[in-house]
């Protein structure tokens, strides 16, 4: 016979009412700190990649950048007021030309390249000495006005790519560049508060005063991704500011 304990052969019995009712109580606790793990991640998210990274705002670029233009008269422009525009990926096989670091031909080609860019003015180096940023608002090497080139041998990998472009509509104007790591960099931009790609969007001449916003890209070139951060709007007339930058 069953003992009172629903014990038999050294084994307790536990009765299956019981036995539901743990699975359910297990069942719910593991529900509800799923939940709260995935409220938290989704936060913490939310927190991290909707306003500038720590790690990018900390920047020596980033802190000689904006202390220069609140010295040019914008002292409400604020770190924290930045907010994020928009995420990409920024390998296209319309922008980017990859060649192996092992062909002798490219390789070749990449020094004698590398070392006359090396030489020119406003282009910045990356602290490997291996890549450079070249935001001229210039056309040169098939590169217009408006984009931003990156160029040298990341890994084992030799990269020419038109990493950024801006509207000419939109009167925009890279500033300036700075690397935080060999593979990770930021670009600032200057522009009208439009849309690149509106075609349709109301002219308005580097004399005139119009609605700009400065921006704030940060480029991992290792995982592939660009963000985009973007300032409050304010007015300004291009033509004034721009040297000034």
């Amino acid at each position: 016979m069953l003992a009172d304990n629903l014990s038999y052969h050294g084994i307790v019995m536990i009765p299956a009412t019981s036995k539901i009712k743990s699975v359910i109580l297990l069942s719910s606790l593991i529900v509800i700190i799923g939940m709260v793990a995935a409220s938290n991640f989704v936060e913490q998210r939310s927190v991290d990649n909707s306003k500038i990274p720590q790690k990018l705002e900390e920047s020596r670029g980033f802190q000689r950048w904006i202390t220069n233009i609140k010295n040019k008269g914008f002292e409400d422009i604020k770190a924290d007021e930045f907010t994020l525009k928009e995420e990409n990926e920024i390998y296209n096989t319309k922008w980017i030309k990859i060649y192996s670091a092992d062909d002798p031909v490219e390789k070749e080609n990449y020094e004698r390249t590398f070392s006359e860019l090396e030489e020119t003015k406003f282009l910045v180096l990356s602290p490997s000495k291996r890549l450079l940023i070249d935001i001229r608002s210039t056309e040169r090497a098939g590169y217009l006005q408006n984009e931003a080139r990156v160029y040298g041998q990341l890994d084992d990998k030799i990269i020419d790519s038109r990493i950024l472009d801006c509207s000419l509509r939109a009167n925009c104007v890279f500033d300036r560049a700075w690397f935080l790591e060999n593979d990770l960099f930021a670009i600032t931009e200057f522009s009208r508060d439009i849309d690149k790609k509106d075609e349709t969007a109301v002219e308005c001449t580097k004399d005139q005063e119009c609605s700009y916003t400065f921006k704030v890209h940060l480029i991992d070139m290792k995982h592939n991704k660009r963000w985009t951060y973007e300032s409050p709007e304010f007015n300004a007339i291009s033509n004034l500011l721009v040297p000034e930058l």
